[in-house]
């Protein structure tokens, strides 16, 4: 269970970690995670007006028993009759669609990598899958295709296992080049946002840039990792895998098979589904599913 605190700090701990307040006549106290205390540290002093949720059950933390916050809504001061806005939790989701609506194109990208032998072989990219689509969700554009690896001589079994594949898929699959040079021709004619799922992709694009000795293929302000931006817009701070995240949006979508074209649909199919709760202004209980889908509750 989780409460609603909104009052003024009345004193911070030197590390940022607890912070005190009057609540109901009784001095409060609550314990920051690292994020919070990363992200705020600067805003957070006696004075200051906050507003946020936190666990009811408390803990002991030097001496004090404290309860955990769970996300801020507000946090915000007056002074000189001026009200000075430090956080806005609205305005904070309302800045993450104006990204998403400058792009009149969307790609959603997944990749499949090598898995390495030692700590001397580089991963590489063995497969794409990708699907270009306008601001409506009309298709324009699919690629699923399968990378013959630049360095890498002979695949691993573990990587054919992982992908459930043999080696002639690969063998017969693209050059690196050839991919460079179809989504080169892509992103400048339609510059698009490229939505992955993590960042894990966006590194090993990064990675086969300096493998292939080429210039980058993707701008890195373009990308979207719909994962943190499904953390940041729903104000929650776990780490949720593609097919969890599609579960609690009710998606059906099997189980996972290390497809990275598949998993650039599901990575649509979940966009699609936030993008009409929010640019609908509708309030989706996203925590609450999440906390149904890991307790196994209906």
């Amino acid at each position: 269970m989780s409460r609603e605190i909104r009052g003024q700090i009345y004193k911070v701990s030197h590390d940022c970690k607890l912070i005190s307040i009057q609540v109901i006549n009784k001095l409060e106290f609550f314990y920051l995670q690292p994020r919070f205390v990363k992200q705020f540290r600067n805003f957070l002093y006696s004075g200051v007006f906050v507003c946020f949720t936190c666990d009811d059950k408390k803990f002991k933390m030097r001496n004090r028993l404290v309860s955990r916050v769970i996300a801020f809504e507000k946090i915000f001061n007056n002074r000189y009759h001026r009200r000075f806005s430090y956080f806005d939790q609205k305005v904070n989701r309302q800045n993450l669609l104006h990204k998403i609506n400058q792009y009149q194109y969307r790609l959603f990208l997944d990749l499949e990598m090598t898995i390495e032998r030692s700590r001397y072989e580089k991963e590489e990219i063995v497969q794409v899958g990708a699907i270009l689509v306008d601001k409506n969700d009309k298709e324009i554009f699919s690629f699923n295709h399968y990378l013959k690896p630049t360095n890498i001589n002979n695949i691993s079994q573990r990587t054919l296992q992982f992908l459930n594949i043999d080696k002639s898929k690969i063998k017969k699959g693209y050059s690196y080049l050839k991919f460079s040079e179809i989504f080169r021709k892509l992103i400048l004619k339609y510059k698009p946002c490229v939505i992955v799922w993590g960042n894990n992709d966006k590194n090993a694009l990064e990675k086969s840039y300096n493998i292939n000795k080429i210039s980058p293929i993707f701008f890195t302000e373009d990308f979207i990792n719909l994962q943190q931006l499904l953390k940041l817009y729903y104000n929650f701070n776990y780490e949720l895998g593609l097919f969890t995240t599609a579960k609690i949006f009710n998606i059906k979508c099997g189980t996972q098979i290390h497809n990275a074209y598949e998993d650039a649909k599901i990575t649509r199919l979940i966009f699609n589904q936030f993008y009409f709760y929010a640019n609908n202004s509708i309030d989706f209980p996203f925590v609450k599913e999440m906390k149904k889908i890991s307790t196994g509750g209906e």
